[in-house]
């Protein structure tokens, strides 16, 4: 009998597009996974894997134009955020298309962080689509969500990495997707292009990819893929096809051999 293999998705972005290449590649190795963990876009890709909508989310992709990307995200400003976030959370409902996560097909977790206790809260049931929300709320950026009494925002505060939250859901393996790296040189703004958000997405990166690495010496996973997705900027949704492949290319026969070593897979 084969041990229950769980994927945890961790934040970065538009980069976390690569998380579905991941999947993509992992399905077509015949590796099963039974339960599904993400932070932030981890938590957007992870429900939209557990509710079997990978290819009808790369299709809208695909389709999508993205001059009209602006207009999906940046939408009014509130007393709270940039960005209110009501046009994301639509389309993600309608994107991923299932209210609760009992509708899902496996176990999934989100994991957000509540505003007034700084503690790591793990959403496993009732409404989903706001508790996808409450974990990709970058603070200052999107919205906090108001979610049973808890104010949430993005869980990449306090677990960008959700190995612990995979392993909570029954996870006996764990392969985890980090797609947080420090950002390329190369691809830095000069101060006169600074925008607020450049300022609040480059300074959260920062901070996720030192709590990543904080996180992994604690909560080591059997397998830790780490797609090339340096050279690519929190908000570039546009790279969507380059970004899967990348994806799809970091799932290689070292992957494979390490699950057959664990008794994983055949």
């Amino acid at each position: 009998m084969s041990m229950k293999i769980g994927l945890a998705l961790g934040g970065g972005g538009a980069r976390g597009i690569a998380h579905l290449g991941v999947w993509q590649r992992l399905q077509e190795l015949g590796i099963p996974i039974h339960c599904v963990a993400g932070t932030s876009i981890g938590a957007i890709a992870g429900a939209i894997i557990a509710a079997g909508r990978v290819d009808e989310a790369l299709a809208w992709c695909a389709a999508s134009s993205w001059k009209k990307l602006p207009g999906l995200i940046f939408d009014r400003p509130t007393t709270k955020a940039l960005l209110a976030g009501r046009r994301v959370e639509e389309k993600l409902r309608e994107i991923i298309s299932a209210e609760t996560f009992a509708d899902l097909l496996m176990p999934y977790a989100a994991v957000a962080t509540d505003l007034n206790t700084g503690e790591a809260v793990v959403m496993q049931e009732g409404d989903l689509i706001s508790a996808v929300r409450a974990s990709m709320s970058i603070p200052g950026v999107f919205s906090p969500i108001e979610r049973d009494g808890r104010v949430l925002v993005d869980g990449g505060l306090v677990n960008p990495l959700p190995v612990s939250a995979c392993r909570a859901l029954g996870a006996e393996v764990i392969i985890a997707v980090d797609v947080n790296p420090l950002g390329d040189p190369a691809a830095a703004k000069p101060f006169e292009k600074l925008h607020i958000t450049d300022v609040l997405l480059k300074s959260f990166g920062i901070f996720n990819y030192e709590l990543t690495r904080r996180e992994l010496a604690v909560n080591k996973p059997d397998v830790l893929i780490r797609p090339d997705v340096g050279q690519v900027v929190a908000l570039d949704f546009r790279r969507v096809g380059p970004l899967v492949e990348i994806g799809r290319q970091a799932v290689d026969e070292k992957v494979v051999e390490t699950l057959k070593a664990k008794g994983a897979c055949k």
